[in-house]
């Protein structure tokens, strides 16, 4: 537990969390792709960085396709193992940064 919400404490990895589930892509999305649709500008290492903690905290599930990592959330183990956990940091950082 202790390590979803150390992953879940940073804005950036929010908000990755928060574009993977808003895309609800099947295939999942690369870290370009996400990074791209959320206007963040960073270094390739550091947001490789991100993907590592929200994937070694159980946030994330990442596949290779081809040269692409595709991430995607782990919403139905963490719902499963944590109920409503996700979902309410979610809406605590959506009420912080939009008001």
């Amino acid at each position: 537990m202790t390590g979803i919400l150390h992953a879940l404490s940073d804005p950036v990895r929010l908000g990755i969390v928060q574009e993977l589930i808003r895309c609800k892509a099947e295939r999942g999305q690369s870290c370009v792709e996400t990074s791209t649709n959320l206007d963040f500008a960073m270094p390739k290492s550091t947001c490789s960085q991100h993907y590592q903690i929200l994937r070694e905290a159980g946030i994330i599930r990442c596949e290779r396709s081809g040269v692409e990592l595709l991430s995607r959330v782990r919403g139905k183990e963490l719902q499963a193992r944590f109920p409503g956990l996700l979902d309410s940091i979610l809406k605590s950082h959506r009420k912080e940064t939009e008001g």
